[in-house]
Formats: structure tokens, sequence, C-alpha cells
């Protein structure tokens, strides 16, 4: 225990200011910018509360968008943001890695909880004081479910970081990997729908199963709306479970967290040229590109799903060759110049 107060006094000494420069920047438009209005007095009574409703109506708004990546940033600058300098000099204490990403974890997510909570009770305060657009009723599910999102995304932010050189690409694969479960079944009903009739009842569970599966779907809350293939008609809504949502965003988050443990206790602090650190990322990201490269052609010239699997197969192998090849000539020229 004494250990760890002194990691968390270490992190609270070291991101103290990245804490509060996170709170400016997520409460602009719910606190500062209603603190405006009220000192220059602008517009109606009930003016400074427009963004607030905004924010609190269904779908994503600036300020929830602006959350998740703040969320992202904090956690990649907390740890891959440290490598090769303060983390270096960490792991040479008797403290062990365990240590060090909890107290990383607890820092972020007691920071982000604290932010999310001030705002809540500003809005709470301010609704019940003077006139507003939203009513508090608003205020506590918008408030409960995205603090489970931005704590879920800070988890796994933290787990990118874990295995991840810098802080740009700790975000960067924090958000392919939030985006997968969208990206693969779009890609997947799309292909099934060439070939066969898809329909609209599995359609509709497929895309159904997603929006559990999508973080910022949570914090979109009563606009998660399910759309058909094309994106061009609503086919079902989601009606949130607040209690259901938030203890699966608090699951993942502790799920997260555990592999970020298991990762940050075996992988090196550094691997110079490499962004992510195990494995050779270069031909990981060749062989991803190349994937999503083959499946868009062979959608193109499959006739059958049985032309489309053998058309992917070859293409797969193909363009993952040639961008082999033109990754090593590149090498090889910059190598010779």
């Amino acid at each position: 225990m004494r250990i760890m107060r002194g990691l968390l006094w270490k992190e609270w000494r070291q991101y103290g200011w990245t804490f509060g420069l996170a709170f400016i920047v997520i409460s602009l438009e719910p606190v500062l910018v209603p603190i405006s209005y009220w000192l220059y007095r602008v517009g109606n009574r009930d003016a400074w509360s427009y963004g607030i409703k905004a924010i609190l109506a269904p779908g994503l708004s600036t300020t929830e968008t602006t959350a998740m990546i703040v969320a992202v940033l904090l956690a990649a600058l907390m740890l891959a943001g440290e490598r090769g300098s303060g983390l270096n000099y960490l792991v040479s204490t008797p403290v062990s890695r365990r240590q060090i990403i909890v107290a990383k974890s607890i820092s972020g997510s007691l920071a982000l909880t604290v932010i999310m909570a001030a705002i809540t009770l500003f809005l709470l305060v301010a609704g019940h004081l003077l006139p507003a657009q939203y009513s508090n009723q608003e205020v506590l599910p918008w408030a409960l479910v995205t603090t489970a999102a931005l704590l879920c995304l800070f988890s796994l932010a933290l787990l990118m970081a874990s295995l991840s050189r810098g802080v740009l690409s700790a975000a960067l694969f924090t958000a392919i990997i939030m985006a997968l479960p969208w990206m693969l079944t779009s890609q997947i009903l799309y292909v099934m729908q060439q070939f066969y009739q898809v329909s609209a009842t599995l359609e509709l569970k497929a895309r159904y199963i997603v929006t559990y599966l999508f973080i910022p779907d949570y914090i979109s809350r009563d606009g998660r709306y399910i759309w058909d293939s094309n994106g061009n008609m609503v086919i079902d809504r989601i009606t949130p479970d607040y209690p259901l949502e938030t203890a699966l965003l608090l699951l993942a988050a502790l799920c997260f967290l555990g592999l970020a443990i298991k990762i940050f206790e075996k992988n090196p602090l550094e691997r110079q040229g490499e962004l992510l650190l195990f494995g050779n990322f270069k031909q990981i990201g060749l062989l991803f590109f190349s994937f999503l490269g083959a499946m868009a052609w062979a959608e193109d010239v499959g006739t059958s799903l049985l032309s489309f699997f053998g058309y992917f197969l070859v293409m797969w192998l193909g363009i993952y060759l040639a961008m082999v090849l033109v990754v090593w000539i590149v090498a090889w020229v910059l190598q010779n110049r």
C-alpha cells in the first residue's frame, strides 16, 4: 500500500496539469460557455442551456466526441508517452510493472470520473436554480453511461499503449480496434448481400449486436439508430438499459486493464523502429491492409460467394507480395542512394 500511494502521488504530481487541461477541454461547452452567458447576459434567460441540451440530446455531440479523444490521448500519454524516459526509471526501482500500470489506471480513471462528476454537479445545480432547456432527469443517465464509456475507452487505450511505442500510435491503434467490430460487420453484411438475399431479421440482429461492441454507440444513447445497409433508412432503434450498459462497459474496462497488465509485464519497454512492441509490425500492417484491399477488390469481381472467396485469397496473397516488394525496393533505394 505504501508503494501504491507513492506511485499515485507521483502520477498526480506529474499529470496534475494534464488532468486540469482535460477538465477545461471537456467542460468547455457544458460549463465554461454557460458561465460566459451569465457574465455577459447574452440572449434569453435560458439561452445558456442551448448547448447543454444538444449534449444531452440523442446522438453524439462535440463535447462527447472531445471527451472520447481526451480519454484515449490521456491513457496513451501516461503510458506510451513515458517510454524511454520516466518509465525506464520506474522499472529500475523496487516496484513491479503491475503496480506501475495499476497506478496509472487508477489515476487516469479517477481523473475522468472526477471531471464527469464536476460537470454533472454543475448541470444539476444550474438546471435547478435557473430556467433551462433540459431537465435534471436527463442529466444523470447521460452522466452515468458517458462516464462508464470514457473509463472503458481509457482502459482500451491503456491496453494499446502497453504494446505501442508512441502516443500517436497508441491512439491510432485504439481507434482501429474500437471501430473494428463495426467495420467487419458492415463489410461481411455487404458481401453476403452481394450474392444472397439477406433477411431483414438477420441484418437487424447483426447490427443490434454491433451496437454493444462499438463504444461510441453507448454515449449516443437514444441516438443508437440501426440503419439499413445503404445507410439511408432507420430500421430500428436501441432503447438504452442504463444499468446493464454501465455494467457491460465497466466489465469491459476491467478486462482491458487485465490484458494491459499481462502485456506490459512481458513486453520490452522499447523496440527501435517498431510501432508495436511484439512480433514484426511491418508484416502485421502489410497483412492487415492487404486483407482490406483484397476484400474490397473481390467484392467487385466476384459473381458468387465461392468465386468471391477464391478471388479474395488470390488477391490477398498478390497484394501482400506486391506490398512486400515495394517496401523492399524502397528500403534498398534508401540504403544505396
